[in-house]
């Protein structure tokens, strides 16, 4: 049998270990500036961590995983109702909600996830995410242009 089967070889690039930490800070920021955020994380587009704060006991590996697929099903969604630029979607559960959005950086792409409360103010949310993006993506300028 061929040792090849068990290796997983991979192209994926890494983030630059300036933007992880960067990224910590935004993150940082985030949770800290807006009330009722139990947990954010940034992720590859195709599923792998990043970097995360957590105040419950999350798995980021898993977390990372299924939002990736999920934004690209919602994406694959709007295609398919003729609408452009999916950026976000919002599931609401009984105890709480989570918002999955791209990060459109030029160079690695990547996806938040933001665990909440059930009580919290959307807009609120969607403000401070919006700000962190912004943030994210010109870290992704400053560490990632070649």
């Amino acid at each position: 049998m061929s040792d090849k089967l068990f290796q997983t070889a991979t192209n994926r690039v890494k983030p630059d270990a300036l933007y992880v930490a960067a990224s910590k800070e935004v993150l940082h920021e985030l949770v800290h500036s807006t009330s009722g955020i139990d947990g954010v994380l940034l992720a590859s587009t195709d599923g792998f961590e990043v970097s995360s704060l957590f105040q419950k006991d999350y798995d980021g590996g898993k977390l990372s995983a299924v939002g990736s697929s999920i934004l690209a099903l919602v994406q694959a969604l709007s295609n398919e109702a003729k609408l452009t630029g999916c950026r976000s979607v919002i599931l609401d559960a009984q105890n709480g909600k989570i918002m999955i959005s791209a990060v459109p950086n030029e160079n690695q792409p990547m996806i938040t996830i933001v665990v909440t409360k059930q009580q919290v103010l959307l807009g609120q949310i969607m403000h401070g995410m919006n700000k962190a993006i912004n943030r994210l993506i010109e870290l992704d300028r400053k560490y990632h242009s070649s």
